[in-house]
């Protein structure tokens, strides 16, 4: 019965556990880019990508040329500093569908040269590459 016990605990104890590892998410990253769940959404690249980025609004714009993949990110207040926290909403097309999830928890993971800025949301397994312009 002990050990019934001991081996629900730990399979209760493992599916709370986040499966999406931040550093092979996120952190690894170069480029702009919009990953959920371990799958890469979005990719920027500068030959089919176009950015915007509002700081009166914090909001950062990916799209492609033809307006067929995209992310939009709007936070409660500009993202500078590495722990930092901030309320965003982000809508997203995935698979010819639109998405959008708001009140999300971002955290500043990393920031870097040319503004560059990784945002994390442990809740979703959400992870952002934006750039300030």
């Amino acid at each position: 019965m002990k050990r019934l016990l001991r081996i629900i605990a730990v399979i209760v104890a493992v599916s709370g556990c986040n499966l999406y590892d931040i550093d092979e998410v996120l952190l690894q990253k170069e480029d702009i880019s919009l990953t959920i769940k371990g799958v890469d959404q979005i990719i920027y690249t500068p030959e089919t990508f176009q950015i915007g980025h509002n700081s009166k609004t914090n909001t950062f714009r990916v799209y492609d040329d033809e307006l067929a993949n995209w992310f939009i990110l709007t936070c409660d207040e500009r993202p500078t500093t590495v722990d930092q926290e901030v309320t965003a909403s982000l809508s997203w097309t995935e698979s010819n569908t639109t998405k959008s999830r708001n009140n999300l928890i971002f955290k500043v993971e990393k920031t870097g040269p040319g503004g560059h800025i990784w945002l994390w949301c442990k809740d979703e397994a959400i992870g952002i590459v934006v750039r300030e312009l």
